[in-house]
């Protein structure tokens, strides 16, 4: 059994979620230095409480062509607060367990800072965020129609500042290869299928942290990069790293 020990870490991410974490330790560690001693629970308990009113029901986003995550009603309080009426302590922990769900909040809006500055520091519209160390990598053919080529890595790295992102017409794609010629009763030798994207490019790395796969259109000047959740067309009308077996330089 092999293991995939490889993940994406995207380091403003990691830094803004850090910032989450310390803004709420910070007010817990408020409230509870201004809360009287003889009425204070046991810190352990104070955490216990706080995770416990992070639980909520929640709905998805879509927002700046990510998912975000709301809060919107406080499971883990109401939790709370049924267990603790029974034997008067609730005003103790109160406090607490509504830190915990409005730290819902606090992540939300961490999570948008880490979008805005990842859109500052990792464009998604330059091709140089996906390919942003070039140095290793191979071109493999990933389905028949590709042409027997090689990679130059040099025209490939001088090419990339002549790619601009343009909209991907999936459904387009899709209706060119399926409007081909198929194995049919009658006709046991269909036309050869072109896949629009034959090629793979591996050993990309990648600058937000991000694992992609990048594939390379039939003719060279299109790279459809795919990521865990988005793909993204980008087109040069005067890409050459692509030179077919034999040809002269």
């Amino acid at each position: 059994m092999a293991i995939n020990w490889e993940f994406e870490l995207n380091i403003i991410e990691v830094a803004c979620t850090m910032l989450a974490w310390m803004v709420l330790a910070f007010w817990f560690w408020r409230t509870c230095k201004a809360q009287p001693i003889e009425e204070r629970p046991d810190r352990w308990k104070i955490m216990i409480t706080v995770l416990t009113g992070l639980f909520s029901f929640s709905i998805n986003l879509p927002m700046f062509d990510e998912v975000l995550t709301l809060a919107i009603l406080p499971l883990g309080v109401w939790i709370l607060y049924g267990i603790l009426k029974r034997n008067e302590r609730w005003q103790a922990y109160r406090k607490y367990a509504w830190i915990g769900f409005l730290g819902n909040y606090i992540f939300f809006g961490a999570a948008i800072l880490a979008i805005g500055l990842s859109g500052l520091f990792y464009p998604k519209d330059s091709i140089e965020t996906y390919l942003a160390d070039i140095s290793n990598v191979e071109l493999i053919p990933i389905h028949p129609s590709g042409k027997e080529v090689d990679l130059n890595i040099t025209k490939l790295e001088e090419s990339l500042v002549t790619f601009e992102r343009e909209h991907g017409n999936v459904v387009q794609w899709y209706e060119e290869i399926r409007e081909q010629k198929w194995p049919t009763e009658e006709n046991k030798e269909p036309e050869k299928a072109q896949e629009k994207f034959p090629y793979l490019l591996t050993g990309v790395k990648a600058k937000a942290g991000k694992n992609v796969q990048v594939y390379v259109e039939l003719d060279g000047k299109g790279l459809l990069v795919t990521s865990e959740d988005h793909q993204y067309y980008f087109r040069s009308n005067t890409a050459s790293f692509l030179k077919e077996r034999g040809s002269e330089e």
